[in-house]
């Protein structure tokens, strides 16, 4: 197996048709996906029209969508993706970034996932900025994403609407200069 991108517990791969079934057999759990931004029941003929057009946005260069995969087993145990990217200020958005596999939570594979992406970013793609946007009430995520270094920077009032009641959404960003502090990770050569 190519380890391209990879941390200590995880590579980031492109997503096979194949893993389509992979992903549904977690993907239909409302408390994962209520985080989501569609939270909404999908099929196996969804996923695997989302792999294919997730992979052509790769080709194509507009959108990087990757499967998280263990080094060790090689299982597949969730997805990341950098959306709105900008080539000419160098910017882009985390969009979708989930631990599906409840074996997987909580273990330190989410922190290394988010490492290997923003190296990537950072140091493949040269990009100079990297923000997400997440729902004030997801205090997990808020704090996971604090702890790894990102900065509030502001919010969209009542953007997100979840059982009944409208929630703000956090904006978050990290520059590369703060990644590079942080995690020591040079350049590659």
């Amino acid at each position: 197996m190519m380890n391209m991108y990879h941390g200590d517990k995880v590579r980031l791969r492109k997503l096979r048709e194949s893993d389509a079934k992979i992903i549904l057999k977690h993907w239909n759990n409302y408390s994962l996906r209520q985080y989501l931004p569609t939270p909404l029941p999908t099929s196996l003929m969804d996923l695997k029209d989302f792999i294919e057009t997730a992979n052509e946005a790769y080709n194509e260069r507009s959108k990087f969508t990757f499967g998280i995969e263990t080094l060790e087993s090689e299982k597949l145990i969730g997805l990341v993706n950098l959306v709105g990217i900008s080539w000419i200020s160098r910017f882009a958005e985390i969009g979708q970034f989930a631990i599906f596999d409840p074996e997987f939570m909580g273990k330190g594979y989410g922190f290394d996932s988010l490492r290997v992406l923003l190296d990537f970013a950072f140091f493949v793609l040269d990009l100079h900025s990297i923000h997400l946007m997440v729902e004030i009430f997801n205090i997990h995520a808020v704090t996971f994403y604090e702890k790894f270094g990102f900065q509030k920077r502001g919010s969209l009032r009542e953007l997100a609407y979840r059982n009944g009641t409208r929630y703000d959404i956090l904006i978050m960003d990290m520059l590369k200069d703060e990644f590079h502090q942080k995690y020591k990770i040079l350049p590659k050569q």
